[in-house]
């Protein structure tokens, strides 16, 4: 019985404590950011994630497409796909306002990754073109659940290995 409990606990801290690398990929950065004022209109959108993008000799597997305020797909071309980085150049006569980034990737763990941001771009705006910075906040590989689970493993381990004691005394 003692020797199945502590496989039992070993397993499932070892499921627990595994890396983060089987997580989904997620958006590290992108140009420009949610949310940012940008001056002057962008020329290209890029958005990195996490983890490597999938690319399937002939198919469109991944789509980056840009809209401006009028409602119009000012991207062109193919997205180009670098690696954990897809990106797509925009039209020289794009309106200024608010811009959609709308977003669809495979990861390389073969999950589809969607969804979409705004930016605003004007000539009329006085910052100058953002650095990016991340988006997704440090991980641990470890999450609350996870610890919740290990406290209550512990105390039940506790409860159990006292129990054993209490009985052997009788």
């Amino acid at each position: 019985m003692r020797k199945t409990l502590v496989s039992l606990i070993i397993g499932l801290l070892a499921l627990l404590t595994m890396p983060s690398s089987l997580a989904h990929v997620e958006i590290v950065s992108s140009f420009p950011e949610k949310f940012a004022n940008v001056n002057p209109i962008p020329t290209q959108v890029w958005i990195e994630f996490s983890g490597q993008l999938q690319t399937l000799d002939g198919e469109a597997v991944n789509s980056l497409e840009v809209i401006d305020s009028t409602g119009i797909a000012v991207n062109f071309d193919d997205p180009i796909i670098e690696g954990a980085k897809i990106m797509t150049k925009i039209s020289g006569q794009s309106a200024p306002g608010a811009f959609t980034v709308k977003y669809r990737v495979v990861g390389d763990d073969g999950h589809v990754i969607e969804g979409d941001y705004t930016f605003n771009a004007s000539p009329d705006y006085a910052e100058a073109v953002p650095t990016t910075t991340s988006e997704v906040e440090k991980k641990t590989s470890l999450n609350v659940g996870g610890i919740v689970l290990v406290f209550f493993l512990i105390v039940f381990v506790v409860g159990y290995i006292i129990k054993e004691r209490n009985d052997k005394k009788k």
